[in-house]
């Protein structure tokens, strides 16, 4: 099913691209069922033709919404502009598809301050059979025994069809997986890398290009662009744009701590600490002042009380906090 097109499409656009610009358009508009959901998706998938559209459509539209938001609800240049909800007024397909090369132009200082807020719908939520969204967690046991426990912000595609499961894809986020009595052995992609095993317990936790795998139970192979270590109880191995990096012995209890609900920062800088609380509350932490971004902090904290740390850097660093609509913090 293609989305109906309401406004007048402009001449030049091929019947692909113009999909691509409806479908976004009404995912934004936030008035899709669970069906339309998995229309898009199937959409998405016919070729690579329709993922490079989709991806364009995309981009145009980070570029414009800021713009048209501001436009619409008399934001002056310049000022920092709060999260619009998706059943908020929303540019039309004209203004989407016409104004996109001012648009992104004008958007650049715009995203400077504020970059996109996962308003738009990204490629793991497309590709993803199985997803968490922030401060969600969610156990699955696939057919074979595999048990997975997703943490926050967690997307998953399965990538064997057979009826025992054999390989599953990690496309952003965090899992717990289990293979202790799958038939045969598992396999989880990771960025460009994988590991595998028949019979142990390890966390995976992919960031972009960055994945970091750590054993805590068992026996894994971990294997990247030629290269691959065995991995044992409380070793742990990540790899990226770097290379694969050297194995190293690890506290298996700090790597699980959000299994525990718990968060534990020891002497991280306040960038990176804002960085994790990210991935745990709606909305978005903003730190606009970088030599606080530089300082130490020690906390530990339950997931569901992330905005305890917003009150620790106001009060031990002199922060100043100021809420925004949609869960957005500044702080400066």
């Amino acid at each position: 099913m293609i989305p109906a097109i309401a406004d007048e499409t402009p001449a030049g656009l091929d019947p692909i691209t113009s999909q691509a610009y409806a479908w976004i358009t009404r995912f934004m508009a936030g008035d899709m069922t669970p069906a339309d959901i998995d229309a898009m998706k199937a959409w998405y998938r016919q070729s690579v033709e329709h993922r490079k559209a989709y991806a364009e459509a995309r981009h145009v539209w980070q570029s414009l919404g800021p713009i048209a938001s501001e436009s619409r609800h008399g934001v002056s240049a310049g000022a920092v502009v709060p999260v619009v909800s998706r059943s908020a007024v929303l540019p039309s397909r004209r203004m989407f598809i016409g104004g996109a090369m001012a648009a992104a132009a004008a958007s650049a200082a715009y995203v400077a301050i504020r970059p996109p807020l996962d308003l738009w719908p990204s490629y793991s939520e497309l590709m993803a059979d199985f997803r968490t969204g922030a401060g969600e967690r969610r156990q699955l046991v696939l057919a074979g025994n595999v048990g997975l426990d997703l943490n926050t912000r967690t997307s998953i595609a399965v990538r064997d069809a057979s009826p025992v499961v054999s390989q599953i894809e990690v496309l952003a986020g965090e899992a717990a997986i289990t293979t202790g009595g799958a038939p045969l052995p598992f396999t989880v992609l990771a960025a460009d890398g994988r590991a595998s095993a028949d019979n142990a317990v390890f966390n995976l936790r992919c960031d972009g290009r960055q994945v970091s795998i750590t054993c805590l139970q068992g026996r894994l192979k971990v294997e990247r662009n030629g290269s691959s270590v065995v991995l044992t109880d409380s070793q742990q191995v990540s790899y990226g744009d770097g290379g694969m990096e050297t194995v190293a012995n690890i506290d298996a209890e700090s790597v699980t701590a959000w299994q525990r609900g718990v968060l534990t920062f020891d002497a991280t800088p306040v960038a990176r600490v804002i960085a994790e609380i990210n991935r745990y509350r709606p909305g978005h932490i903003i730190l606009m002042n970088d030599e606080i971004g530089k300082r130490l902090l020690n906390a530990r904290l339950r997931v569901n009380e992330t905005d305890k740390i917003i009150v620790q850097i106001v009060h031990i660093f002199g922060a100043k906090s100021r809420a925004l609509p949609g869960g957005v913090v500044l702080l400066t």
